[in-house]
């Protein structure tokens, strides 16, 4: 379901530094899988990062990070098991209203404050400081970032209940494209194991 058009002026602006790449410190510029330029005017496309905290030694970690142009993310979904998108899909619907959270944060002083979109769970409202694991995710018009439904962020209790709606045949497809595009070892594939890519 695609948002509803509100004041045109507040819905983009340039991709905040939060959503660039952490190995190159740039906006991704290319797709994960066709390799199509993002960053030109017109293109549309996902991003999303998964990370850890580690408090004890206040720092975070990247655990991974993608681009993906609208056309693969919706191959790769329509790859995903019936079953599988129409759980995820009413787990959403019963756990938040996308259009009036959107319709709220459009409504704030600062609009397009990135920290208010990303600051708490969209499902469990967990504040991201307190979440030991988590996922954002950003909807990118080139070089901008677009306030529709995302961005937002999922603790990594949201993201575990979502794994457990998924089938055996998603879970193979996620896996495939974890190993295709990130080439993990065994010790960090056992750790992502439960780690979805959402599309």
């Amino acid at each position: 379901m695609e948002s509803s058009r509100l004041q045109l002026d507040q819905e983009l602006q340039p991709i905040p530094a939060l959503l660039h790449s952490y190995s190159s410190g740039e906006p991704f510029h290319s797709c994960i899988t066709c390799d199509s330029a993002l960053l030109a005017n017109g293109s549309q496309y996902l991003v999303e990062k998964a990370i850890r905290n580690y408090p004890e030694a206040g720092v975070q970690d990247v655990i991974f990070e993608y681009a993906m142009c609208l056309t693969c993310a919706q191959q790769l979904r329509e790859e995903l098991s019936a079953d599988s998108k129409v759980n995820i899909e009413n787990y959403f619907a019963e756990h938040v209203n996308l259009e009036a959270r959107r319709k709220a944060l459009l409504s704030l002083p600062d609009p397009m404050k990135l920290d208010n979109w990303l600051s708490h769970c969209l499902v469990t409202g967990k504040a991201r400081e307190d979440c030991t694991e988590y996922q954002i995710f950003g909807q990118c018009f080139g070089p901008d970032l677009h306030f529709g439904y995302m961005p937002y962020m999922l603790s990594g209790e949201a993201m575990d209940e979502i794994q457990e709606l998924i089938s055996p045949h998603t879970r193979e497809i996620l896996d495939d494209f974890m190993d295709t595009h990130f080439g993990l070892p065994p010790e960090l594939r056992a750790l992502l194991q439960d780690r979805l890519v959402l599309v």
